[in-house]
């Protein structure tokens, strides 16, 4: 209200979407997170929230999800790279039914996580960039 009327602004086309904050988190933990299908999701929706929801619309909250998040992923993934200590693991990973390796490198303030198709020197590389610390590992030789 304003000097006694209602005002109210235009929201930009972008961020119109109807889907709110907690939607969007938690189809983007669904998806992310659990892995959930699209189509499970669809049916949460429909059986749990009574929400009509079609597989493109949940593919589109996931995609603003995912753009959301990228400037937090590389503030971590810099803290990360400049820590003078970090620990570096790998791990089976399946995502879609297909084997991949989740590598993570911890340092005393944050985990930086990289889901990668190979158990190798590459992806290695890709997790530590140009990194200089100590790297503290089980032993695995890459």
């Amino acid at each position: 209200m304003g000097g006694g009327r209602l005002l109210k602004a235009d929201v930009p086309s972008p961020y119109a979407t109807g889907d709110g904050p907690r939607l969007s988190g938690r189809i983007g933990a669904l998806s992310g997170i659990h892995g959930t299908s699209r189509r499970l999701m669809q049916n949460f929706g429909h059986s749990v929230l009574h929400l009509p929801l079609s597989v493109g619309a949940i593919q589109k909250v996931i995609d603003r999800v995912s753009g959301a998040i990228v400037p937090h992923y590389e503030a971590i993934a810099e803290s990360a790279h400049n820590a003078t200590v970090g620990s570096i693991d790998e791990t089976p990973w399946f995502c879609h039914h297909t084997l991949q390796w989740l590598w993570t490198m911890t340092t005393e303030r944050v985990s930086l996580f990289l889901v990668h198709p190979n158990r190798s020197k590459e992806a290695f590389v890709d997790l530590i960039e140009d990194w200089k610390g100590l790297l503290v590992s089980d032993g695995y030789e890459v």
